[in-house]
Protein backbone atom coordinates (compact mmCIF):
# COMPACT_ATOMS: atom_id res chain seq x y z
CA UNK A 1 0.00 0.00 0.00
CA UNK A 2 1.17 3.44 -0.42
CA UNK A 3 1.93 6.12 2.21
CA UNK A 4 -1.62 6.28 3.57
CA UNK A 5 -2.18 5.62 7.54
CA UNK A 6 -3.12 2.35 8.42
CA UNK A 7 -6.21 3.55 9.90
CA UNK A 8 -7.90 5.12 6.64
CA UNK A 9 -10.10 2.10 5.75
CA UNK A 10 -12.05 2.04 8.98
CA UNK A 11 -11.81 5.58 9.39
CA UNK A 12 -13.84 6.29 6.15
CA UNK A 13 -15.94 3.14 6.66
CA UNK A 14 -16.83 4.70 10.12
CA UNK A 15 -17.30 8.13 8.92
CA UNK A 16 -19.26 7.50 6.03
CA UNK A 17 -21.51 4.78 8.15
CA UNK A 18 -24.91 6.50 7.99
CA UNK A 19 -24.49 6.66 3.72
CA UNK A 20 -23.94 2.77 3.77
CA UNK A 21 -26.59 1.75 6.63
CA UNK A 22 -29.50 2.31 4.58
CA UNK A 23 -28.12 -0.07 1.92
CA UNK A 24 -26.61 -2.55 3.77
CA UNK A 25 -28.28 -4.78 6.49
CA UNK A 26 -26.13 -6.39 9.17
CA UNK A 27 -28.12 -9.25 10.39
CA UNK A 28 -25.96 -11.83 12.80
CA UNK A 29 -22.62 -9.59 12.10
CA UNK A 30 -22.01 -6.01 13.81
CA UNK A 31 -20.49 -3.46 12.72
CA UNK A 32 -18.37 -2.29 15.50
CA UNK A 33 -16.88 -5.93 15.58
CA UNK A 34 -16.26 -5.88 12.16
CA UNK A 35 -14.40 -2.87 12.46
CA UNK A 36 -12.65 -4.31 15.23
CA UNK A 37 -11.61 -7.45 12.84
CA UNK A 38 -10.22 -5.38 10.24
CA UNK A 39 -8.12 -2.27 12.52
CA UNK A 40 -6.82 -5.92 13.41
CA UNK A 41 -6.08 -6.96 10.21
CA UNK A 42 -4.16 -3.37 9.05
CA UNK A 43 -2.16 -3.23 12.37
CA UNK A 44 -0.52 -6.63 12.40
CA UNK A 45 3.08 -6.82 11.27
CA UNK A 46 2.30 -9.33 8.16
CA UNK A 47 -1.38 -8.35 7.57
CA UNK A 48 -3.02 -10.59 5.07
CA UNK A 49 -6.67 -10.20 5.51
CA UNK A 50 -7.39 -13.79 5.69
CA UNK A 51 -11.29 -13.92 6.69
CA UNK A 52 -13.85 -14.15 4.58
CA UNK A 53 -16.27 -12.23 6.45
CA UNK A 54 -14.36 -8.96 6.77
CA UNK A 55 -13.95 -9.54 2.75
CA UNK A 56 -17.42 -9.85 2.15
CA UNK A 57 -18.27 -6.95 4.29
CA UNK A 58 -15.72 -4.61 2.67
CA UNK A 59 -16.79 -5.55 -0.39
CA UNK A 60 -20.62 -5.28 0.32
CA UNK A 61 -19.59 -1.91 1.96
CA UNK A 62 -18.32 -0.58 -1.29
CA UNK A 63 -21.12 -1.02 -3.74
CA UNK A 64 -23.61 0.00 -0.76
CA UNK A 65 -21.88 3.47 -0.55
CA UNK A 66 -23.27 3.94 -4.09
CA UNK A 67 -26.87 3.77 -2.92
CA UNK A 68 -28.74 2.39 -5.64
CA UNK A 69 -26.47 2.22 -8.79
CA UNK A 70 -24.06 0.10 -6.68
CA UNK A 71 -26.64 -2.62 -5.86
CA UNK A 72 -27.41 -2.54 -9.17
CA UNK A 73 -24.42 -3.26 -10.69
CA UNK A 74 -23.51 -5.94 -7.57
CA UNK A 75 -27.15 -7.56 -8.44
CA UNK A 76 -25.54 -8.14 -12.25
CA UNK A 77 -22.86 -9.25 -11.40
CA UNK A 78 -24.09 -11.67 -8.78
CA UNK A 79 -26.86 -13.24 -10.49
CA UNK A 80 -25.81 -12.80 -14.72
CA UNK A 81 -28.45 -10.28 -15.49
CA UNK A 82 -30.44 -7.16 -14.53
CA UNK A 83 -33.51 -7.94 -12.20
CA UNK A 84 -36.45 -6.82 -11.58
CA UNK A 85 -36.20 -2.96 -9.91
CA UNK A 86 -37.86 -2.80 -6.50
CA UNK A 87 -38.43 0.90 -4.36
CA UNK A 88 -35.65 0.17 -2.71
CA UNK A 89 -33.09 -2.41 -2.94
CA UNK A 90 -30.63 -3.74 -0.28
CA UNK A 91 -27.55 -5.81 0.55
CA UNK A 92 -28.69 -8.35 3.35
CA UNK A 93 -25.61 -9.64 5.05
CA UNK A 94 -25.49 -12.68 7.65
CA UNK A 95 -29.53 -12.84 7.85
CA UNK A 96 -31.23 -16.18 8.06
CA UNK A 97 -33.82 -17.78 6.42
CA UNK A 98 -36.55 -20.35 7.48
CA UNK A 99 -34.97 -23.94 7.65
CA UNK A 100 -36.32 -26.23 5.22
CA UNK A 101 -36.05 -28.94 7.20
CA UNK A 102 -37.36 -29.99 10.37
CA UNK A 103 -35.24 -30.25 13.54
CA UNK A 104 -32.56 -27.77 12.21
CA UNK A 105 -30.64 -24.92 12.85
CA UNK A 106 -31.24 -21.55 10.82
CA UNK A 107 -28.55 -21.19 8.28
CA UNK A 108 -26.82 -17.91 7.91
CA UNK A 109 -26.37 -16.95 4.28
CA UNK A 110 -23.20 -14.64 4.02
CA UNK A 111 -24.35 -12.55 1.44
CA UNK A 112 -28.09 -12.30 -0.30
CA UNK A 113 -30.02 -10.04 -2.67
CA UNK A 114 -33.52 -10.29 -3.97
CA UNK A 115 -37.34 -9.54 -3.07
CA UNK A 116 -36.57 -10.28 0.88
CA UNK A 117 -37.92 -8.68 3.69
CA UNK A 118 -37.18 -8.71 7.54
CA UNK A 119 -38.95 -11.67 9.39
CA UNK A 120 -40.98 -9.82 12.23
CA UNK A 121 -39.79 -10.00 15.91
CA UNK A 122 -36.77 -11.94 14.55
CA UNK A 123 -32.89 -10.27 14.79
CA UNK A 124 -31.21 -11.27 11.63
CA UNK A 125 -34.38 -13.87 10.32
CA UNK A 126 -35.36 -12.65 6.35
CA UNK A 127 -38.27 -13.90 4.32
CA UNK A 128 -38.86 -13.63 1.03
CA UNK A 129 -41.14 -10.12 0.15
CA UNK A 130 -44.75 -10.83 -1.32
CA UNK A 131 -44.71 -9.04 -4.15
CA UNK A 132 -44.55 -10.28 -7.98
CA UNK A 133 -41.86 -11.17 -10.24
CA UNK A 134 -39.77 -12.80 -6.91
CA UNK A 135 -36.15 -13.33 -7.04
CA UNK A 136 -33.47 -14.18 -4.77
CA UNK A 137 -29.66 -14.47 -4.81
CA UNK A 138 -27.80 -16.34 -2.07
CA UNK A 139 -23.92 -16.26 -1.96
CA UNK A 140 -21.83 -18.49 -0.56
CA UNK A 141 -18.51 -16.98 0.14
CA UNK A 142 -15.21 -18.91 0.92
CA UNK A 143 -11.57 -17.27 0.95
CA UNK A 144 -9.17 -20.10 2.08
CA UNK A 145 -11.65 -22.97 3.55
CA UNK A 146 -13.43 -25.39 2.10
CA UNK A 147 -17.21 -25.74 2.54
CA UNK A 148 -18.06 -28.35 5.24
CA UNK A 149 -19.10 -32.14 3.58
CA UNK A 150 -21.67 -32.03 6.81
CA UNK A 151 -24.02 -30.29 8.56
CA UNK A 152 -24.61 -30.75 12.69
CA UNK A 153 -27.19 -33.37 11.87
CA UNK A 154 -26.55 -34.43 8.95
CA UNK A 155 -23.45 -35.67 7.73
CA UNK A 156 -24.41 -36.42 4.11
CA UNK A 157 -25.52 -32.32 3.21
CA UNK A 158 -22.51 -30.50 2.00
CA UNK A 159 -22.55 -27.07 2.74
CA UNK A 160 -23.31 -26.24 -0.80
CA UNK A 161 -26.05 -28.06 -1.02
CA UNK A 162 -27.57 -26.26 2.12
CA UNK A 163 -27.44 -23.40 0.74
CA UNK A 164 -29.13 -24.14 -2.64
CA UNK A 165 -31.79 -26.06 -0.85
CA UNK A 166 -32.54 -22.51 1.23
CA UNK A 167 -33.17 -20.76 -1.69
CA UNK A 168 -34.96 -22.73 -3.88
CA UNK A 169 -37.11 -23.10 -0.72
CA UNK A 170 -36.89 -19.49 0.61
CA UNK A 171 -40.21 -18.25 1.17
CA UNK A 172 -42.69 -16.14 2.62
CA UNK A 173 -43.62 -16.55 6.18
CA UNK A 174 -47.06 -15.44 5.43
CA UNK A 175 -47.83 -17.23 2.45
CA UNK A 176 -45.62 -19.90 2.22
CA UNK A 177 -44.55 -19.05 -1.91
CA UNK A 178 -41.65 -19.42 -2.94
CA UNK A 179 -39.30 -16.76 -5.52
CA UNK A 180 -40.06 -16.95 -9.09
CA UNK A 181 -36.39 -16.82 -9.99
CA UNK A 182 -33.27 -18.46 -7.70
CA UNK A 183 -29.83 -17.74 -7.58
CA UNK A 184 -27.08 -19.50 -6.02
CA UNK A 185 -23.72 -18.20 -5.98
CA UNK A 186 -19.94 -19.35 -5.35
CA UNK A 187 -17.45 -16.69 -4.50
CA UNK A 188 -13.76 -17.39 -4.15
CA UNK A 189 -10.30 -16.38 -5.19
CA UNK A 190 -9.66 -16.29 -8.77
CA UNK A 191 -6.65 -18.76 -8.08
CA UNK A 192 -9.32 -21.67 -7.36
CA UNK A 193 -11.51 -21.04 -9.86
CA UNK A 194 -9.11 -21.64 -12.83
CA UNK A 195 -6.90 -23.93 -10.88
CA UNK A 196 -5.13 -26.97 -12.90
CA UNK A 197 -5.55 -29.12 -9.42
CA UNK A 198 -8.51 -29.40 -7.90
CA UNK A 199 -8.02 -28.60 -3.89
CA UNK A 200 -11.31 -27.98 -2.76
CA UNK A 201 -15.09 -30.18 -2.53
CA UNK A 202 -16.87 -26.89 -4.00
CA UNK A 203 -14.81 -27.17 -6.86
CA UNK A 204 -15.90 -30.61 -7.64
CA UNK A 205 -19.39 -30.11 -6.26
CA UNK A 206 -20.25 -26.89 -8.12
CA UNK A 207 -19.24 -28.73 -11.17
CA UNK A 208 -21.32 -31.70 -10.81
CA UNK A 209 -24.28 -29.48 -9.58
CA UNK A 210 -24.35 -27.10 -12.84
CA UNK A 211 -23.60 -29.62 -15.24
CA UNK A 212 -26.11 -32.13 -14.13
CA UNK A 213 -29.02 -30.26 -12.38
CA UNK A 214 -30.40 -33.68 -11.18
CA UNK A 215 -27.98 -34.71 -8.88
CA UNK A 216 -28.55 -31.39 -6.76
CA UNK A 217 -32.22 -33.98 -6.41
CA UNK A 218 -30.74 -36.69 -6.03
CA UNK A 219 -28.56 -35.58 -3.13
CA UNK A 220 -31.41 -34.18 -1.60
CA UNK A 221 -33.29 -37.44 -1.24
CA UNK A 222 -29.87 -38.88 0.03
CA UNK A 223 -30.40 -36.16 3.55
CA UNK A 224 -30.90 -37.46 6.43
CA UNK A 225 -33.52 -35.02 8.02
CA UNK A 226 -36.82 -34.83 6.73
CA UNK A 227 -38.18 -31.41 4.83
CA UNK A 228 -40.64 -28.81 5.57
CA UNK A 229 -41.41 -28.52 2.08
CA UNK A 230 -42.61 -30.91 -0.61
CA UNK A 231 -40.39 -33.74 -2.28
CA UNK A 232 -37.82 -31.58 -4.98
CA UNK A 233 -38.79 -32.12 -8.24
CA UNK A 234 -36.80 -30.98 -11.98
CA UNK A 235 -39.52 -28.05 -12.34
CA UNK A 236 -38.39 -26.49 -8.89
CA UNK A 237 -34.92 -26.75 -10.03
CA UNK A 238 -35.62 -25.54 -13.39
CA UNK A 239 -36.11 -22.23 -11.43
CA UNK A 240 -32.46 -22.59 -10.08
CA UNK A 241 -29.02 -20.78 -11.98
CA UNK A 242 -25.66 -21.48 -10.41
CA UNK A 243 -23.01 -19.04 -10.81
CA UNK A 244 -19.16 -18.97 -9.73
CA UNK A 245 -17.36 -15.30 -9.56
CA UNK A 246 -13.99 -14.52 -7.95
CA UNK A 247 -13.06 -11.67 -5.26
CA UNK A 248 -11.06 -10.19 -7.71
CA UNK A 249 -13.93 -9.41 -10.13
CA UNK A 250 -16.40 -8.31 -7.20
CA UNK A 251 -13.36 -5.86 -6.23
CA UNK A 252 -12.37 -4.81 -10.11
CA UNK A 253 -16.03 -4.03 -11.12
CA UNK A 254 -16.38 -1.23 -7.52
CA UNK A 255 -18.27 1.55 -8.83
CA UNK A 256 -15.12 4.16 -8.63
CA UNK A 257 -17.04 7.46 -8.64
CA UNK A 258 -13.52 9.54 -8.93
CA UNK A 259 -14.86 12.72 -8.34
CA UNK A 260 -16.49 12.21 -4.62
CA UNK A 261 -15.48 12.21 -1.76
CA UNK A 262 -15.40 8.73 -1.67
CA UNK A 263 -12.84 8.04 -4.13
CA UNK A 264 -9.81 7.35 -2.03
CA UNK A 265 -12.13 4.36 -0.29
CA UNK A 266 -12.66 2.66 -3.24
CA UNK A 267 -8.85 3.01 -4.23
CA UNK A 268 -8.03 1.98 -1.16
CA UNK A 269 -10.42 -1.54 -1.25
CA UNK A 270 -8.75 -2.04 -4.68
CA UNK A 271 -5.43 -1.67 -3.61
CA UNK A 272 -6.17 -4.33 -1.22
CA UNK A 273 -7.66 -6.93 -3.37
CA UNK A 274 -4.40 -6.38 -5.28
CA UNK A 275 -2.35 -6.96 -2.11
CA UNK A 276 -3.66 -10.03 -0.33
CA UNK A 277 -3.98 -13.21 -2.24
CA UNK A 278 -4.95 -16.13 -0.54
CA UNK A 279 -2.12 -18.19 1.22
CA UNK A 280 -1.89 -21.40 -0.66
CA UNK A 281 0.37 -24.16 0.48
CA UNK A 282 3.87 -25.23 -1.25
CA UNK A 283 2.60 -28.31 -2.66
CA UNK A 284 -0.10 -27.05 -4.55
CA UNK A 285 0.93 -27.41 -8.54
CA UNK A 286 -1.33 -23.79 -10.15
Amino acid sequence: MNDMDNNLLTEVLNSNKDNIEPYLYLGGAEWDNLIRRIIAHEQAQTPNFADEQVWTFLIACGYALYGEDGIKKLTKILTGSDQTKRLHSGIWFEFMPLPPRKGEGRTSIDLALGTISCREKTKGGMQLDDSKNTWVCFCEMKYNSDISTGTTHDSKRNQLLRVIENALFFRSSDSGRYADKVCVTLVTPEVFRHANVKSRLYQYKYEEYKNDPSTIISDLHKCSQKPNWPSPDIKRIDSLCLNWITYEELFANLPYPEETLYSGFFLKLRQLSLLHKPLLTDDLEW
